[in-house]
């Protein structure tokens, strides 16, 4: 990881969206988002503010459609990540940090 890169942690959940932050050398920052299409919305917006590199680890039942939503355009890497490598937002943040 870049010292500008910022890392995504993003648990696809039943109840709603997990997300978690973390800049190099910091310590993870939790959001959530719900489950609709708002949710999705809002958590596209947030991602398209960011005005620099972003790792992306995403996990859960729906997370190759989360990932295809989320991960076009800009200046991003997208990871899906299996629930038994990390199923935490905070651990996907970190496992996107580590990514090659």
């Amino acid at each position: 990881m870049k010292p500008i890169d910022l890392c995504i942690g993003i648990a696809v959940r039943e109840g709603g969206y997990e997300v978690a932050t973390l800049e190099a050398g910091g310590v993870p920052a939790s959001y959530g988002f719900p489950p609709s299409a708002l949710g999705q919305a809002v958590l596209k917006v947030f991602l398209a503010g960011q005005e620099r590199h972003l790792r992306l680890a995403i996990s859960g039942d729906a997370a190759m459609g989360c990932a295809l939503s989320l991960g076009g355009g800009g200046d991003r890497d997208v990871y899906i990540v299996a629930r038994r490598v990390a199923d935490q937002a905070a651990e996907l943040a970190r496992y996107a940090s580590r990514a090659p």
